[in-house]
């Protein structure tokens, strides 16, 4: 039964849902999953919201599906609890590491049975991926997270819980329970059909609410404020393993700076795909109040997406920035980000409107000595990214969903008040965040104290000067509250430190996010099945299994544990097979013609796509009466054809009763056989050519831009983009049809598009590095293939894939050395359908590295391994998906075809493996090629899962080499339906 899967995708802003799941199903089907149940409890606790949904998802269909879910959280919160059910009952997950979680997940997943993962993807993003759905049956998933409320300029925190749907729920629930509140929390509704009112508990000194409908759409817009005395600090502790747990929340009543006004700014405006969907409303509002605030200032607008690019100059004057918002309304968001490309002006500060995610590039940025403003209005940011770099160029991150403009004014226009740390204390450790970060009305700080009772001085000033101290009195039995976990709290106020220099921090943020149970850029939350799946993949299971699994683990724990295995222990079988087909040196012998004689032994050769052809014979002594080509029957099962080496004494080809041709009689005196063709000559010194196959596939889309006048072809795809914006294919057809049309950079910009559809999306990427390395923008496919490789570390086509693209960019040695860590990458053995075979591909690569490049270090590897083993044709097919069948046959100028089931040939070739389930690759080898044509053609065979991303990808590598000399061609494709072939290129040689 084939997996559908969908992408459920789900938004919280201000702290909860702002819009319905949206279920999108690539493959065209009918088929519904939606969300029909939704429950949400929150718990707040001073300044501290607990917030837990649960969402129930029905699959209507008669088929299995697999679901994920994606969605954003607020600045600074990450979700600590993630359950789904397990045959009828909740279970809780246990941390992992990230590519470790994948690995397993995918092989579970390959057994048909039930796990759940939750990662986080990029900026502060997660994705959850349920596997199965079930026909007519309904799986449930929890994701509960804490975070800290703001206090306002109404000595008040708000909540605000924001939930539409588009279409009826079965059951909408909201539990809402605010302890030891200092005065009665306001509740406000503005879309209800009822007003919701607090209720008392004096028993548990709370206030309580209830909301239960029915088949009800929910358009719920709730905002609760709760009274505080901001003069009064709220203080937690907890006693744990001798040493006392601490997390307060202080309002500053700060001394405020102004600021020098700029001259001059530079405004750059990030108009990506993915920054569409920004809040113009509360950007433009900021910079209203700004511009009215400077009165006269000299604007230099910048557009960022794949080129960052200078635009007009603007001069403010009296704050009327007409013409500017004017331009900026009318900016067209197109295109992936490249971070890489950004050079800064000479303006006095920077004003940069991002979401900070650079899909195809670095993010790093140049550095300068003016002040840094990053700003976003979206909640798919990577905050941490965007805080710090505005940390570290003196300027400051306004989070748009999170501040008022006044408050955005303020960031704007007087100088950052900074944490300076603490007094000396001993006492006290690890206090967190670290001093230097910019602080703003609202301070929240945790640490660990080594004494149950002392005093606390924070110090808080500008630059580097002390103009404001705050101290806390720590009493840990006073303060002490079982409400709160507060070394959760602590610890992840640590790693949102620690996320600010992620790759300096790596490893203790990883360390951290699996003893908590908190999900971090490298650790993953996974759901397993059974007990023996958590011995099997050696993970630590959640409570509730624990006592069976350290009975089972202490009986028979290795014996139960999941091997791994890597491509590096096959390589000397697989180097012994090559080298033996390379000895072998085969020739085509075509100069003389055997004799007839009797029959001796029996084969019939299955040779497609030529008709019958009737081969004479001038010479008199020997003769062949009539070869047949017969058309294969493309079909895989257990019934397989056994080909004999043409190198047989006698040999025999009888008549078949195939319908597409005959084969007669062919008897042999002489050593070697040779069936001759047309065109089919031995080698000559003419340079051989090869020629890809225009792919123009039969869209609508394509033949409304072929009709349109040259000069309105853009507008025209920004216009059909409007219905197609999500669809990989879309960009991906464009974008081949303007390259055809000369216009590569334009083309560049519309492929780019696809690296802003899908967060942390492997297989999209692996489409892009094909194209980049077919288009020759090396640079763009060093990149796309490096994430690849970090993103799915176990896999050596991910490797592969980008040691051919470092080899594009003259990194010769890099390139050798990621083949070398192809071969020796770790995976679980259950898995080595889609991995093993790549041996064959890698130690042809690392050869004729080494044979082009003398100067290589190639101590990593015997020299056994690398001696030379020149090749006239090699050709070998790739593909972008996982679990999808794609087949490589190359018709030979004798007309013989080789591919998986036939895969010795009369010239001599050599096939490798049929992969099946994997990326491939399939590869082609041919020591001495004839003269003629060889045509290269795929058979799109089947798939095992229908996906969001489109049909697959294919990227065929050409070599071919004469007289010492090598030329490698690149030609990719999308296919189209199962079943489908297509010609991809041919070869005259």
């Amino acid at each position: 039964m084939k997996n559908i899967r969908i992408i459920i995708v789900l938004l919280f802003v201000n702290f909860s849902f702002s819009q319905s799941p949206k279920v999108t199903i690539k493959s065209g089907d009918t088929l519904k999953v939606k969300m029909n149940k939704m429950i949400t409890n929150v718990k707040i606790v001073g300044n501290i919201a607990y917030t837990t949904t649960e969402m129930h998802f029905v699959n209507t269909s008669n088929r299995q599906m697999e679901a994920a879910l994606v969605f954003p959280l607020p600045e600074g919160v990450t979700v600590s609890r993630y359950a789904i059910d397990i045959n009828g009952k909740l279970r809780e997950s246990v941390p992992v590491n990230k590519n470790k979680g994948k690995q397993v997940f995918e092989a579970i997943e390959h057994r048909r049975v039930d796990p759940g993962l939750l990662e986080k993807v990029d900026g502060n993003n997660f994705k959850t991926r349920i596997y199965p759905i079930l026909p007519n049956t309904e799986r449930i998933v929890v994701i509960g997270y804490e975070q800290a409320l703001q206090q306002t300029e109404g000595n008040q925190l708000d909540y605000h819980i924001l939930s539409t749907f588009s279409n009826a729920l079965d059951r909408f629930e909201i539990n809402i329970d605010i302890l030891n509140p200092s005065k009665k929390p306001e509740i406000h509704q503005e879309s209800s059909e009822n007003n919701i009112i607090l209720t008392e508990n004096s028993f548990t000194n709370s206030y309580q609410t209830k909301i239960i409908k029915e088949n009800y759409k929910p358009n719920e817009n709730i905002n609760i404020k709760i009274p505080i005395n901001k003069d009064i600090p709220n203080v937690y502790c907890q006693n744990k393993n001798e040493q006392v747990y601490f997390y307060g929340n202080i309002f500053l009543n700060k001394q405020k700076i102004a600021r020098k006004k700029p001259n001059t700014i530079a405004l750059i405006w990030d108009n990506s795909l993915s920054c569409k969907n920004r809040d113009l409303n509360k950007e433009f509002a900021l910079l209203d109040a700004y511009f009215k605030n400077l009165n006269q200032v000299r604007v230099q607008l910048y557009y960022l997406n794949y080129k960052f690019q200078k635009n007009e100059s603007f001069e403010i004057t009296n704050g009327n920035w007409e013409a500017l918002k004017n331009t900026l309304k009318t900016a067209i968001y197109d295109g992936g980000t490249r971070f890489s490309e950004i050079q800064w002006g000479t303006e006095d500060e920077i004003l940069f409107f991002t979401d900070g995610l650079s899909s195809l590039s670095s993010s790093d940025l140049p550095k300068t000595n003016k002040p840094l403003y990053t700003i976003s209005s979206l909640a798919s940011s990577d905050f941490a990214y965007m805080n710090y770099q505005s940390l570290v160029n003196k300027g400051a991150f306004i989070n748009l969903n999170q501040i008022n403009t006044n408050e955005a004014i303020e960031e704007l226009t007087y100088q950052k008040l900074k944490f300076l740390g603490i007094k000396e204390n001993n006492f006290i450790t690890e206090l967190y965040p670290i001093a230097g970060v910019n602080v703003s009305n609202n301070f929240n700080f945790s640490g660990i104290s080594l004494k149950k009772q002392q005093e606390l001085t924070l110090l808080f000033g500008y630059q580097n000067e002390i103009v404001l101290e705050k101290t806390i009195v720590l009493d840990a039995e006073k303060a002490a509250t079982q409400d709160i976990d507060i070394e959760k709290l602590w610890v992840q106020n640590k790693i949102s430190s620690l996320d600010l220099q992620y790759d300096k921090n790596e490893e203790a943020i990883e360390i951290l996010g699996k003893k908590y149970g908190i999900i971090t850029r490298n650790t993953s939350l996974i759901v397993l099945e059974t007990v023996e799946d958590y011995i099997r993949y050696d993970i630590l299971p959640p409570v509730e299994l624990k006592t069976a699994y350290d009975q089972i683990a202490k009986q028979n724990k290795e014996a139960m544990l999941a091997q791994q295995k890597n491509n590096w222990i096959n390589i000397a079988q697989y180097n012994k097979e090559l080298d033996d087909w390379w000895n072998k040196n085969l020739k085509f012998v075509s100069t003389k013609q055997p004799k007839k004689e009797s029959k001796s032994g029996r084969l019939i050769r299955r040779i497609s796509n030529i008709k019958n052809k009737e081969i004479n014979s001038e010479n008199e002594t020997d003769k062949i009466d009539t070869v047949s080509f017969v058309k294969p029957q493309i079909a895989k099962s257990e019934e397989t054809i056994n080909f004999n080496s043409y190198k047989t004494l006698q040999e025999e080809v009888t008549n078949s009763n195939d319908k597409d041709g005959i084969a007669d009689e062919i008897t042999n005196k002489s050593k070697e056989v040779a069936v001759i063709a047309p065109n089919a000559t031995s080698n000559t010194t003419k340079k051989p050519k090869t020629k890809v196959t225009s792919w123009s596939p039969d869209r609508v889309y394509l033949k409304v831009l072929e009709q349109t006048p040259a000069e309105n072809k853009y507008a025209v795809y920004l216009e059909l983009k409007e219905e197609q914006e999500n669809n990989p294919n879309y960009y991906f057809d464009v974008a081949q049809y303007f390259y055809r049309l000369g216009q590569r950079d334009k083309a560049l910009q519309i492929l780019s598009n696809i690296a802003d559809l899908g967060l942390e999306n492997h297989q999209l990427y692996k489409t892009l590095t094909y194209v980049f390395r077919q288009w020759k923008s090396f640079d763009d496919a060093v990149f796309t293939a490096s994430t690849v490789a970090k993103w799915r570390t176990i896999e050596p086509q991910a490797h592969r894939d980008l040691a051919m693209a470092l080899e594009d960019n003259k990194q010769i040695q890099a390139a050798f050395d990621e083949l070398i860590k192809a071969l020796k990458t770790n995976y679980l053995q259950e898995m080595s359908g889609q991995y093993e075979g790549i041996e064959d591909i890698i130690l042809m690569d690392l050869n004729r590295l080494s044979a082009e490049n003398p100067s290589l270090n190639t101590n990593q590897i015997s020299k056994r391994y690398l001696n030379s083993k020149p090749i006239d044709v090699r050709i070998i097919l790739n593909w972008n998906m996982m679990d999808t069948d794609i087949d490589l046959h190359i018709i030979e100028p004798t007309g013989e075809e080789c591919y998986y089931a036939h895969k010795e040939t009369a010239l001599g070739a050599r096939f490798s493996k049929d992969f099946t389930q994997g990326y491939g690759p399939e590869q082609y080898l041919l020591r001495n090629a004839v003269k003629g044509k060889y045509q290269i053609k795929t058979n799109y065979f089947g798939e095992s899962s229908l996906t969001e991303n489109g049909p697959s990808t294919v990227m065929v590598e050409i070599y071919t080499s004469k007289n010492g000399k090598t030329e490698k061609k690149i030609h990719t494709i999308q296919l189209g339906k199962v079943k489908e072939n297509h010609n991809l290129a041919e070869i005259n040689f």
